[in-house]
């Protein structure tokens, strides 16, 4: 057999689920006699049982956890990566980290390079959404929804994006915001899609229109490119009162390209942010943002990713972690 082998193929060839398997791997019990032979007798023939040893699961070692992250620079992965790492160090892992820099590509090669160190689980963090190939290697994805949201060795972590979309929006509108600005990236990501799915709650039951074009995208989130959509809408004369945006670093590049325009925040244009970042605390104007939680998001996904290395079934494949809206000058507070 090739020496690729992985333990979802070890599964497959013994007809138990990889759960299963790892818990034969690491004598855990709650598994037959006849079970516990048939698997062992598969990687006796395989080399999985060396990679599990260089996993740390046959012995003392501490475990190496792969985490992929989209953008490091971007203050709210900075901050989430930080907050995994601890939430892992204190679970007894060691942690990997590969920032993708937002390139497809990248992040296969990362992911691959992962497999080959046979890392004992992967936390991937947002990104494009889907089923990445992780060759059965228990994984969590963190505002990243898998094609299913339970799969075996997959379980799905986020925060209550709709939620926060809403609330965003339903501030704006309290503060007597009517046209309002939906500003996102291209990127067809679950976690934006469903703030969008908030922000049209919001609108709707206000008995606001939901207008097109009012819906703003940039290519990519920077505040160059952000700072210049939102100076083209003012200069073609787009007329809004409120900006709802997907990312702080949006909202931030919202608020210089209204104030270079000579309009002032919050009086003629009110901001959201989303993600409550540090910088959003420290503008001049500071912005009102969704906090995400991300020290829960962390524990959430360390404590599923563990369970799942110990051979634990998983009963539910997708967690939600509540948000809350934290209101600055931004919206006139």
């Amino acid at each position: 057999m090739s020496s690729s082998v992985s333990i979802k193929e070890i599964a497959e060839l013994a007809g138990v689920s990889i759960a299963t398997v790892s818990r034969v791997v690491n004598q855990k019990g709650g598994y037959s006699a006849a079970t516990e032979e048939r698997v062992r007798s598969i990687i006796q023939k395989t080399c999985y049982a060396q990679g599990a040893i260089a996993r740390g699961a046959q012995n003392e070692k501490k475990a190496v956890i792969g985490l992929m992250v989209p953008d490091i620079l971007n203050e709210h992965f900075t901050e989430m990566t930080l907050e995994i790492q601890k939430a892992l160090s204190r679970k007894g892992y060691l942690t990997m980290i590969c920032n993708w820099d937002e390139s497809l590509e990248l992040e296969k090669k990362y992911l691959e390079m992962m497999i080959q160190q046979q890392v004992s689980g992967l936390i991937l963090v947002s990104g494009a959404d889907g089923n990445l190939d992780t060759k059965g290697i228990p994984t969590v994805y963190v505002d990243r929804r898998p094609e299913e949201e339970v799969s075996d060795g997959h379980v799905f972590v986020e925060s209550d994006n709709p939620y926060g979309g809403y609330l965003a929006t339903r501030e704006l509108i309290r503060q007597g915001c009517k046209k309002i600005v939906f500003l996102t990236d291209m990127q067809q990501e679950s976690s934006k899609i469903t703030r969008y799915q908030g922000y049209c709650r919001a609108l709707t039951e206000a008995g606001l229109e939901l207008n097109p074009s009012l819906i703003l995208q940039v290519e990519r989130i920077d505040i160059d490119v952000a700072r210049e959509v939102i100076t083209d809408a003012l200069k073609r004369g787009l007329m809004f009162d409120g900006i709802m945006c997907t990312t702080d670093i949006l909202a931030v590049a919202s608020e210089v390209a209204v104030e270079e325009y000579g309009l002032r925040v919050p009086e003629d244009i009110k901001i959201t942010g989303y993600d409550d970042t540090p910088i959003t605390s420290l503008l001049r104007i500071p912005i009102t943002s969704v906090n995400q939680n991300r020290s829960r998001l962390a524990e959430k996904a360390t404590e599923l990713l563990s369970a799942m290395i110990e051979g634990k079934e998983i009963e539910n494949g997708r967690y939600v972690v509540p948000v809350n809206l934290v209101e600055r000058k931004s919206t006139g507070k």
